[in-house]
């Protein structure tokens, strides 16, 4: 089973991202990991690269115990509609542990992720999730968490399954059970009303429960400084779907809608609703 002293980090990262790499990189350096694999795009450019590379150098110096750092040259391949399901499974794929955590770049991680690496590989857990806490960047966003937060409690009673895209795997859970259908998802930020419901992430944590055990962790794993894709009005339709399709009732999904705050889920799910009794769409179809 897992040394929980040897974990891997798998990170994939833009040109773009940059900012949030010189904001949240220490924080991925410093939580204990062996190794940190920054997957980016195989025609990133030398400058990026040479950035990150002296980035890591003046960090190293400051900090001890700092993780290991791969850069990782992804390529595109034709077969993954969504490129970042690939980057991100290239990393999973060349990480030298079996115990991985993985996240985004906008996240600045602390030490409570070293929970979710100590119950992954054990007693058939594949997948432990942990709660993010999204940076307030205007008056929206604080308004909206403080609306989530005074109703956390009773998400969580309601929702058992929270999952977010900070998360621990056990390697060989995963190989075990993802298919070739995470290839024919699309990227869930552009779908709408067309296209794929879910996330590569949330595929993976669909695909892991038909044979392992996933787990949802309370603690705070990570401040949030990226944008809140599920506020999109694109995402809320495509979650709404997925509602339907996880077989949800409508109230469900009207609970959802106003605990989340997310309206545009209800009209996802009404929408996939009258697509399946049509015929132009069938329970289980996510993609």
């Amino acid at each position: 089973m897992n040394n929980v002293n040897k974990f891997s980090i798998v990170v994939p990262a833009r040109e773009s991202d940059f900012p949030h790499i010189q904001n949240n990189f220490i924080s991925y350096l410093t939580v204990g990991a062996e190794e940190l694999i920054l997957c980016i795009d195989d025609d990133s450019s030398i400058e990026f690269i040479e950035n990150v590379n002296n980035l890591y150098q003046k960090l190293n110096k400051k900090h001890n115990n700092i993780s290991s750092l791969k850069i990782l040259k992804v390529e595109r391949r034709p077969d993954y509609q969504f490129h970042q399901a690939w980057v991100r499974r290239k990393g999973f794929l060349t990480a030298k542990n079996d115990v991985i955590l993985t996240g985004d770049i906008d996240l600045y991680i602390n030490k409570c992720v070293l929970n979710a690496i100590n119950i992954v590989g054990k007693n058939n857990v594949g997948l432990t999730s942990l709660q993010k806490f999204p940076f307030q960047s205007n008056l929206r966003a604080t308004f909206l968490t403080i609306w989530r937060l005074m109703y956390q409690m009773l998400i969580r009673a309601t929702y058992r399954d929270v999952f977010t895209g900070l998360y621990a795997l056990y390697r060989p859970y995963w190989l075990d059970t993802e298919d070739e259908v995470i290839k024919n998802l699309q990227n869930a930020k552009y779908a709408g009303l067309k296209g794929s419901m879910l996330g590569e992430d949330t595929y993976l944590r669909d695909c892991m429960l038909k044979k392992h055990k996933c787990e949802y962790l309370r603690c705070i794993g990570a401040v949030d400084y990226g944008i809140a894709l599920h506020d999109n009005p694109r995402m809320q339709i495509a979650l709404g779907r997925y509602y339907f399709q996880q077989g949800k009732s409508l109230l469900h999904a009207l609970w959802a809608g106003f605990l989340y705050a997310h309206p545009e889920a209800i009209v996802g799910y009404l929408y996939e609703k009258e697509r399946v009794k049509k015929g132009l769409s069938k329970m289980g179809d996510v993609t």
